[in-house]
């Protein structure tokens, strides 16, 4: 077994040196008087609604659809064009519900009287050019061809520029149409949390309104979210149905298997705790009479009121979890996976009810007391099945808080009723992008019979990977308040995941990008490419190994390097990495590379919900100093073709925070080297916001390379990275086990 190596190389910045030019029709597209007409018609009506039915706001909610999924550059530029440009008046993106076709964008805008008759005016102005220079159809052919004549035209009072004339006609080809958003109908029977698109108008202006008291009985939750009742609700619904946002329940019940009672006595004994490491568990309550109580650090963060509803089951779920952090392999030595005993600091914050927007109260308070806590594992979740467009409030402050702070949270992927026969998707807040989201699999890795699935916002691949939780005749045995029980489900998954990323992080010094890319990467293997997309909905990439060694080594025939690094500017590469060749000059290996990194999210953009991109190419260096990406990446490089934003999302994972590629086949060969160039590793960074950031964003990859003759090649790679200046170091377990447990005693002074 080869040892995976760490290396650390220089990295080169480089700006965005495209500069745009003029905009055209895509050879798909046209616009006729038509279709012109059409969106006129569509605005007058939603002038229409807003100027007879009272509304409250000022401005005017619009959607507009889109005939497509759109990237940020397809977006319109010239409609809606006021005070703001259009890229600034967004307020909301979810996907069209249409079940017999693919979805489409539809984004929401907040615009003023001024934008809306302005538009009208451009669109009529579009008709009489379409009319006079393009027979009443625009389409790529005639449309893209310069046309002699000034390059400004009458525009009411004033002149447009050409280019303008052309952003009005391009903005119309991709639209279908514009409508007065709407909340859908639904049957609440309990609190809700409801969100209200950003207008003028505050939470208590909304309530002074409506109820005609700014005090009206709410919970505030940021901005623009608060929890109500169900008839609080229904008159919302009733009078600004424009306004609303999202909404979703506030009211859960966790709904545990029944459990198997045994009676195990080689559980007798644990040793005392040293300066093992700290897993943070925020769970239902902890029972401090267990055999292993010495090891958990326990708190009980119930506030008054909610101490008259608990019962001794409270204890039972809490319990169980942390069992498996400190003492899981003495409980199920077949999973024994290495990493040996931890210490838990076990956060009791409810019981079986759970109020997901007072739950995320806590967990926001908690963790800012614990700074020295890295990773989290949260094994509760909702019954109700997650939406379709737009994050659970839960998740989006988990995602916040790990876009923010030097932690990462483990979340189980939620378990369906096991008389439950129709397909469910996973509850929040399973839905977190930046946690990593564990699904339950059967010890011959198919998923469990309680198994939900994902994806989140019709696009994240969500759960992240799988691990054992136990099924039916095969339940993960663990220690409750009773004593040792056999349990199922996904919240007892999700524990050995904590303990490995733990190992990773606090025993073997990895950054939480690169502790999680490790996960995912052994998760997936080489098998992913070949046979996982059709399971990703249920166990996500897969699943993860057993063993803590089979994470941090590889095969003799392989050569596996960790990069650790930060993106600060529109590419960061490394056009050098010497990869080895065969004695025909060609390079004799199949390449895999995993990254992660942890973005800022924005809910209130829906389906539009990570702020920043990292796309990833890694491959040879061609004649042309681009990189052949081994999974044919054409987003960032013009030359080599465009790639539609749903291709882009589908087989780039565009905007997700996760990427794995792999250059694997069913017939592998030697592979040729361009001039005999290098390799290549590159990050180019894109933001969704009109004015870019200037954030430090870190990311972790993982690379892979397997000698296609299964020849040992590792130290000729390594000192070829020597040569060039790099510092390379072996990741030896027991070796970095020891540093950390000699860092961790502690030293007496006379």
């Amino acid at each position: 077994m080869n040892n995976l190596l760490k290396i650390k190389m220089r990295f080169a910045r480089e700006p965005n040196g495209s500069g745009g030019g003029a905009r055209n029709l895509s050879c798909n597209r046209t616009v006729n008087l038509q279709k012109i007409q059409h969106l006129i018609d569509s605005l007058n009506m939603a002038k229409s609604y807003y100027r007879s039915n009272g509304v409250l706001i000022k401005g005017y909610l619009l959607d507009i659809h889109y005939d497509d999924v759109i990237p940020k550059s397809s977006r319109i530029r010239e409609l809606l064009k006021g005070r703001l440009t259009p890229d600034k008046s967004i307020v909301g993106a979810r996907f069209s519900d249409d079940p017999y076709g693919e979805e489409k964008h539809i984004i929401t805008h907040y615009v003023d009287a001024y934008s809306i008759d302005a538009t009208i005016s451009k669109l009529k102005l579009a008709c009489k050019i379409i009319d006079k220079f393009y027979g009443g159809t625009a389409t790529a052919l005639n449309f893209n061809i310069t046309k002699k004549r000034d390059n400004t035209i009458k525009y009411g009072e004033s002149m447009i520029s050409d280019t303008a004339i052309r952003d009005i006609i391009v903005d119309c080809s991709v639209i279908e149409s514009f409508a007065v958003p709407n909340c859908p109908l639904i049957d609440v029977s309990d609190n809700v949390l409801v969100s209200l698109y950003k207008t003028e108008l505050s939470v208590s202006d909304v309530f002074e309104k409506i109820f005609g008291d700014s005090s009206y009985r709410y919970s505030s939750y940021g901005d623009n979210s608060f929890t109500i009742d169900a008839n609080t609700y229904k008159t919302l619904q009733k009078e600004v149905p424009y306004l609303i946002s999202m909404v979703a329940t506030d009211v859960s019940l966790l709904k545990p298997f029944e459990r198997d009672i045994i009676i195990d006595e080689r559980i007798a004994s644990i040793p005392e705790p040293k300066n093992e490491p700290v897993v943070g568990v925020i769970d239902t309550l902890f029972n401090q009479s267990v055999y292993f109580s010495k090891w958990v650090d326990y708190h009980e963060e119930l506030a008054f009121y909610e101490k008259g509803n608990i019962n001794e089951e409270d204890y039972d779920h809490g319990t169980e979890v942390s069992s498996i952090i400190v003492d899981g392999p003495s409980l199920n030595p077949d999973l024994n996976d290495g990493c040996g005993r931890f210490r838990v600091r076990h956060f009791g914050v409810c019981g079986y009810r759970i109020s997901p927007s007072l739950l995320i109260r806590k967990i926001i308070r908690i963790v800012d007391q614990n700074p020295d806590i890295h990773v989290w594992n949260l094994s509760l979740g909702t019954s109700e099945e997650i939406a379709r467009n737009f994050m659970s409030y839960e998740s989006s402050i988990l995602d916040e808080i790990q876009a923010t702070k030097n932690v990462i949270f483990v979340v189980s992927g939620t378990n369906n009723s096991l008389d439950e026969d129709k397909h469910v998707r996973i509850g929040s807040p399973a839905d977190s992008l930046n946690s990593i989201v564990v699904n339950s699999v059967r010890r011959d890795n198919k998923p469990c019979s309680y198994t939900r699935s994902g994806p989140v916002l019709s696009f994240f691949n969500k759960p992240d990977i799988s691990y054992y939780g136990g099924d039916i005749n095969e339940k993960i045995t663990v220690c409750s308040p009773s004593g040792i029980v056999k349990e199922m489900g996904t919240s007892f998954a999700a524990p050995w995941i904590s303990r490995k990323l733990c190992f990773l992080i606090d025993k073997m010094g990895f950054p939480r990008e690169v502790a999680k890319a490790l996960i995912i990467d052994a998760a997936a293997g080489w098998e992913y490419k070949q046979f996982g997309y059709k399971n990703q909905q249920l166990i996500g990439y897969g699943v993860v190994p057993i063993k803590i060694e089979d994470v941090l080594h590889c095969e003799n025939s392989e050569i596996r390097f960790v990069l650790y690094e930060s993106s600060t500017s529109y590419k960061t590469a490394n056009y050098a990495i010497p990869v080895p060749k065969d004695s025909g000059g060609k390079y004799p290996f199949i390449a895999r590379a995993t990254l992660c990194y942890f973005p800022q999210c924005t809910r209130e953009q829906g389906v539009d919900y990570t702020d920043r991109e990292l796309s990833l190419s890694f491959g040879r260096i061609k004649s042309d100093g681009t990189i052949d990406d081994i999974n044919d990446n054409i987003q960032d490089n013009p030359s080599a073709g465009f790639a539609k934003e749903r291709k882009s999302r589908r087989e780039y994972r565009k905007w997700d925070n996760t990427k794995f590629i792999s250059s694997l086949k069913k017939q592998n060969q030697a592979i040729k080297s361009y001039e005999d160039k290098n390799w290549g590793f590159c990050i180019t960074s894109k933001e969704r916001t009109p004015i870019p950031k200037k954030d430090t964003l870190n990311f972790g990859a993982v690379i892979t390379l397997k000698e296609i003759k299964n020849l040992n090649r590792i130290e000729e790679f390594k000192h070829a990275c020597l040569l060039r200046g790099y510092i390379v170091s072996e990741v030896e377990i027991d070796n970095q086990v020891n540093i950390y447990e000699t860092a961790q005693q502690e030293i007496k002074l006379n």
